[in-house]
């Protein structure tokens, strides 16, 4: 009898030790449980309060809203205690509640997302345009997604003041390149006609290729008592005012050859000369801008050609080879020191001579495949390589040799090279 109760005590002792051990363990996991979810307060709380933006812990689920920190009520009109008793979906417009849903659902499935197209309503109905960000978290267990949501109204402002000085500026170079396509209008209205130029001179090409819209670049031409005189210039500048200097140019080219009726190549650049320096010294500036400037005279019965240039070469092709006629080295403009007359050369041509002019534009270009400078070497080398072929396969392959050099590159100067073949 004894034995049996020492049994009994025995295991009605072993039944209270694991009763009380797991107790025991019991109390550690709510113990430990008790300092996560303290934890986890404490660190929401200390994301809220760290943030310089609205912020809100909501539940996944309903949308209600845990904990909200100071600057949310701030931005909203609220206490924060007030806040806890809303969901999220209170704070948006109406009209905005499917896609808040949305927007909530999506932050779940990609585990954050951002957002811009759902504002926040205030207490006194202010709709406040946000940018918002999420994450996902758990809050005392449950799925939670935090909500940041940035105030844009200072930066919508300033977006609409930088779109409204867009639209401005596109206005105002609307209106400049209206002005610059009508310029180019006027340009070619006082420049001959290019196609012209076959009816005086059957075998002839004009190579033009402006900069820009329009050229500081001048070709120009004309009859004159059965021979015919043809110039190309490079004026000081590109795009509008080189363009401008190169309608004083044609001008006086005009003037002094039609008009006035000069036939020394010499003469007509001294009086071209004389002309654009008045023209430019009305301001009492004293400015440097004039042209560089080749002329010729050409009779075709005779098959004499006289020419001129300042700082612009006359290239002659004939059998094969190519002469250079460099002309003076002075502009057709102001000039520092004595003023000296420009010399003139006449040359007997043989029937097949061919014979160029042209401005800077083509041998300054960079380009090929070491972003090098043509240089005079290169144009003349080809025009060499093309003057067996007809005067208009030539300005064809040299038109395509430019583009080619140039390639993905960018046109630095405006292009000019006349020529022309003695029949």
């Amino acid at each position: 009898m004894g034995l049996n109760i020492d049994l009994v005590l025995l295991a009605l002792a072993v039944v209270f030790l694991i009763a009380a051990v797991g107790i025991s363990l019991a109390y550690n996991r709510l113990q430990t449980n008790y300092t996560k979810s303290a934890q986890d307060r404490d660190s929401f709380h200390g994301i809220l309060e760290a943030s310089n933006d609205a912020l809100f812990v909501i539940n996944f689920v309903s949308g209600k809203i845990h904990l909200a920190n100071a600057k949310a009520a701030e931005l909203l009109g609220l206490k924060a205690s007030e806040l806890t008793k809303l969901t999220i979906f209170d704070l948006h417009p109406k009209e905005f509640l499917h896609r808040s849903a949305d927007r909530i659902a999506d932050a779940w499935e990609r585990k954050g997302n951002v957002y811009a197209d759902i504002p926040l309503l205030s207490t006194t109905s202010e709709v406040i345009p946000v940018e918002s960000s999420t994450r996902v978290t758990t809050y005392k267990g449950e799925p939670a997604v935090i909500i940041y949501a940035r105030d844009i109204r200072e930066r919508l402002t300033l977006q609409g003041v930088v779109e409204e000085q867009q639209a401005t500026v596109r206005e105002q170079n609307h209106q400049l390149l209206s002005s610059i396509r009508y310029a180019q209008r006027i340009q070619r209205a006082v420049l001959p006609e290019a196609e012209r130029l076959q009816i005086l001179l059957p075998e002839s090409f004009i190579l033009f290729r402006p900069r820009d819209i329009v050229s500081g670049d001048l070709y120009w031409f004309a009859e004159q008592d059965g021979a015919v005189v043809l110039a190309a210039a490079d004026c000081t500048g590109h795009g509008v005012p080189g363009a401008l200097l190169s309608l004083i140019g044609a001008a006086l080219f005009q003037e002094v050859v039609v008009e006035k009726k000069l036939k020394g190549t010499g003469a007509m650049l001294d009086a071209v000369r004389i002309g654009m320096i008045q023209a430019l010294s009305k301001d009492g500036s004293g400015n440097s801008d004039g042209m560089n400037a080749a002329v010729l005279r050409y009779d075709p019965v005779s098959m004499k050609v006289a020419y001129s240039g300042g700082y612009a070469p006359l290239y002659l092709v004939r059998n094969g080879a190519l002469i250079e006629h460099k002309g003076d080295r002075m502009p057709v403009g102001p000039t520092p020191g004595e003023m000296n007359a420009f010399g003139s050369v006449e040359i007997q041509l043989e029937k097949g001579d061919r014979l160029f002019m042209c401005s800077d534009g083509l041998q300054d270009q960079f380009g090929g495949p070491h972003g090098k400078k043509l240089k005079s070497s290169g144009l003349k080398e080809w025009i060499l390589q093309t003057s067996d072929l007809t005067i208009d396969d030539q300005y064809q392959a040299i038109s395509d040799r430019f583009r080619m050099w140039l390639g993905k590159g960018e046109q630095i100067d405006d292009v000019l090279l006349v020529g022309f073949e003695v029949t």
